[in-house]
């Protein structure tokens, strides 16, 4: 197993990447005891702090699940990266496991493995520099604005480009 919990309030991009991977260990851990539902958030919970810890990074918000969602859909466009939209339907499938308890153990293990994927994608990713962006539809508009905390009227038109990916800690190079 990896190594402990951060500390109460730890909320940095280590910490997340630290609770991300424990989270595939105690998923394991969980199923082997048969604790199928356990199982299945930890798995859950594995995804979305590798999420929040590329959040953290560009200042998007991370706060609620469906910005958790939204940063995987950002992070598929950007980086074209069709797979990712099957890791996190995986991802989200085990977090609604947990309150409808209608998957059985092959299919939990069978998950955990996809997200341990996915996870270690996502630290690649993680270490990259953000891709450049430029919002076409207007999906693109709200997703980006929800992630920039932007309210409907100031959401980023279509057409808009970014060098940065939208980050809000990177700076755009001329």
């Amino acid at each position: 197993m990896t190594a402990g919990l951060p500390p109460a309030g730890a909320n940095d991009v280590d910490d997340h990447v630290a609770m991300s991977h424990r989270f595939i260990d105690h998923a394991r851990a969980e199923l082997r005891r048969g604790h199928r539902l356990q199982a299945s958030e930890k798995v859950w919970g594995a995804a979305a702090h590798a999420l929040k810890a590329i959040a953290i990074q560009r200042g998007w918000r991370h706060s609620s699940h469906l910005n958790i969602i939204d940063i995987g859909e950002q992070l598929a466009r950007e980086f074209d990266r069709d797979d990712f939209n099957g890791h996190m339907n995986t991802a989200d499938s085990m977090h609604k496991n947990f309150y409808e308890n209608n998957r059985r153990s092959g299919a939990i293990l069978s998950a955990i493995n996809d997200v341990e994927s996915f996870v270690a994608k996502l630290d690649e990713i993680r270490a990259l520099p953000p891709q450049p962006f430029t919002v076409t539809d207007n999906e693109d508009r709200d997703r980006l604005g929800s992630l920039l905390g932007l309210r409907r009227g100031a959401r980023p038109a279509i057409g808009i480009h970014s060098k940065v990916g939208f980050s809000q800690t990177h700076q755009e190079a001329d």
